[in-house]
């Protein structure tokens, strides 16, 4: 169900190879709001043996295509904590700014984190993803107690998960909607029920 071969098993032209077919896919989804390995193949200009070499079936390919968006969000929203001399609370509104504007902007924000493509396989990596950003949240909500800048006597993890749900919902809702939403209006949402509610808990 999985990727195959992992990527750091790959040379580094089978890692191409393999980048090559998840922008294909991606380029599908966007396009045609689904993905088929056969329509894949043919616009990579490869066999679809040759991508189930990479990919074990299409589940697989789906869940790479939803996790390589996801290592890409995480690297630019979570990969860092705040640095000393920072308020916890003002890195976070900051870091805020940089998730919406990251989901804005990436072509695949809108179908994935918009609402997960209609394959099972996507809406479990997605589910998936999900628990482990309440997970990252949740250390990082410890880390701002632990610095002082915060007091939570709430669980971070219950606090994460309010968190983390209000800005996927807040997210899905601005990125469906027929009307114009601005980033702005949207980032404003997210800090008034993540840092906002970090400041009454």
């Amino acid at each position: 169900m999985n990727a195959a071969p992992p990527g750091d098993h790959l040379t580094d032209k089978g890692r191409r190879t393999r980048q090559r077919l998840l922008e294909v896919a991606a380029q599908e989804l966007l396009e045609r709001g689904q993905i088929e390995v056969t329509a894949v193949a043919e616009r990579a200009e490869v066999s679809v043996g040759l991508l189930y070499r990479y990919f074990a079936s299409k589940d697989g390919l789906v869940t790479a295509l939803v996790d390589d968006f996801y290592d890409r969000y995480e690297e630019a929203v979570f990969a860092e904590r705040a640095p000393e001399g920072v308020h916890w609370s003002d890195f976070e509104r900051e870091r805020i700014v940089r998730e919406v504007a990251f989901v804005f902007d990436e072509p695949l924000g809108r179908r994935i984190v918009g609402g997960p493509p209609a394959e099972p396989a996507a809406a479990h990596a997605d589910a998936r993803r999900l628990a482990r950003h309440i997970e990252m949240a949740a250390r990082n909500i410890e880390h701002g107690r632990q610095r002082g800048d915060i007091a939570v006597s709430t669980d971070p993890r219950l606090a994460a998960a309010a968190i983390i749900g209000g800005l996927r919902s807040c997210l899905a809702m601005a990125l469906a909607t027929d009307h114009d939403i601005r980033r702005e209006e949207v980032a404003g949402a997210i800090e008034l029920a993540s840092v906002g509610l970090i400041d009454r808990l």
